[in-house]
């Protein structure tokens, strides 16, 4: 009787602990699993946002430079450098008067764990996109610049968007000169925050 008793606790034991063991190692996997489908979305993400983006984004120019209107616009654009981010800028303007009334400021971003991090280099907070849509043609979402609200964007891919006029006129990406920034117009005259060189990582 002993024996059969000291057989089958052992069994018992042997079996608990293969078992053990088993969901372990799956829960590792699964874990592994995970992080990497995550990376690879946000691989896949960083590539689609390459690109210009033209639309509406809702308080934000109110809430940067106290502006508000549905003739203003942002157009973004994004350039990787690797595969979750790069640099990019960004011009905000009203659109009957595009070169006259603007501010075009350069930033870094990179896409972490489903959300976009933008840095300027205007010293503006750092704003983060998330629960957002994008595909090839529509972006859109919400934005949080560390303001009390939740901020609207909607965003169209924008291939004809001539960028020629702000290239032209030495704009040079991470200059030490502040080229980095540039207002005109009714946002020259707003109280916009002190520019400096573009972030390094």
């Amino acid at each position: 009787m002993k024996k059969f008793f000291t057989y089958t606790t052992k069994k018992v034991f042997t079996y608990t602990m293969t078992m053990m063991m088993a969901i372990t190692a799956t829960m590792l996997f699964n874990s592994c699993d995970n992080r990497y489908w995550e990376d690879m979305e946000d691989r896949e993400e960083a590539c689609t946002l390459e690109g210009t983006w033209t639309g509406h984004v809702d308080t934000y120019l109110y809430d940067r430079f106290g502006v508000k209107g549905d003739s203003y616009r942002t157009t973004i654009y994004f350039e990787r450098e690797n595969s979750y981010g790069g640099w990019g800028y960004e011009v905000d303007y009203n659109m009957y008067s595009r070169y006259n009334d603007y501010y075009y400021c350069e930033f870094r971003w990179e896409v972490v764990g489903g959300q976009i991090r933008l840095s300027y280099a205007d010293s503006w907070n750092d704003v983060y996109i998330y629960d957002y849509s994008l595909s090839d043609y529509y972006f859109a979402g919400y934005m949080d610049d560390s303001t009390s609200r939740d901020i609207n964007f909607r965003l169209s891919y924008d291939s004809r968007f001539d960028w020629g006029y702000w290239t032209t006129r030495s704009v040079t990406r991470g200059s030490s000169d502040h080229n980095s920034v540039q207002a005109s117009g009714e946002f020259a005259n707003l109280s916009a925050p002190t520019p400096s060189c573009i972030p390094t990582e």
